[in-house]
């Protein structure tokens, strides 16, 4: 309590972070690194899905790691991999890794469960998307598209609340759309930043309109990088060999600075023109 006392003089206390240190569960972090997924993401069927996991006691409580869990389900709710390693160092940090490659597309939740010996639990999860990509039909289409937009966000010790249009982003796409269906529909899988989404588009004349998806950016904010989390609505115009982008994507992020809890509204818009690839 008394180190909460104190990192309260440096920033705004928020309820959520005060609960976890005072409930006293142990530690649990995905680890960053090439190749290692940390959190919801979207990836190709057949791509190896790895994962690194951090574990340790309460700094507070020291109370020895008890039991650690690994699962998989995918989206029906079956449990498709599960692991229950030995925890060689209960007193202090360990470091876990596991591979898994799933056989068909679907949408996976990955849960990882560390529990202590006061029976103290804590709980972390990842969302993964396991895409298969459509058959390429009208053609493949590159390039870069802009996002700007206005940040607004709650305001916490030493930092004013952000209300300002951001810097504007260069975010890599790609599109690949399949061959025209019945009702004028087409398949599309999009990739943003390498994270794709495979969906369906209503063709109109020269018009595309796309269902709405879910894409994520990082935002550098200079006193941290926020992972803000996309509503997308994407209309194309094809014409020639061009698909010009326009739409919206609204949605929000948060990151954790000492006990506060910053959370940042991005309303934004996207543009650009893509060029149709030419296959080899």
């Amino acid at each position: 309590m008394a180190c909460v006392i104190g990192l309260m003089t440096f920033a705004s206390c928020d309820q959520e972070v005060i609960d976890d240190i005072l409930a006293q569960k142990p530690t649990v972090e995905f680890v960053s690194g090439e190749g290692y997924i940390i959190g919801n993401t979207s990836v190709y069927v057949g791509t190896e899905l790895n994962f690194k996991v951090k574990a340790a006691p309460n700094s507070g409580s020291q109370s020895e790691l008890a039991h650690i869990d690994f699962s998989i389900t995918n989206k029906e709710g079956a449990t498709v991999f599960n692991d229950n390693p030995e925890i060689t160092d209960p007193a202090g940090e360990n470091v876990f890794e596991w591979n898994y490659t799933p056989e068909v597309a679907s949408t996976y939740l990955v849960t990882v469960t560390v529990t202590d010996k006061a029976n103290k639990a804590n709980v972390i999860n990842a969302t993964i998307d396991y895409v298969e990509p459509v058959v390429e039909g009208l053609g493949t289409f590159t390039g870069t598209i802009i996002l700007n937009g206005h940040i607004t966000s709650n305001e916490i010790a030493g930092q004013a609340a952000y209300d300002e249009d951001i810097e504007p982003q260069e975010l890599t796409t790609s599109i690949t759309l399949g061959a025209l269906e019945e009702d004028n529909r087409v398949s599309a899988t999009i990739e943003i930043d390498g994270t794709p989404v495979t969906l369906y588009g209503t063709k109109d004349g020269n018009n595309i309109t796309f269902d709405e998806f879910h894409f994520s950016t990082t935002l550098d904010l200079q006193i941290t990088n926020i992972l803000l989390d996309l509503v997308a609505n994407f209309t194309g115009v094809l014409e020639n060999d061009v698909l010009s982008i326009s739409g919206t994507a609204v949605g929000s992020g948060q990151a954790q600075i000492l006990v506060a809890i910053l959370r940042v509204d991005l309303d934004g818009t996207v543009e650009g023109n893509l060029n149709k690839t030419v296959s080899e």
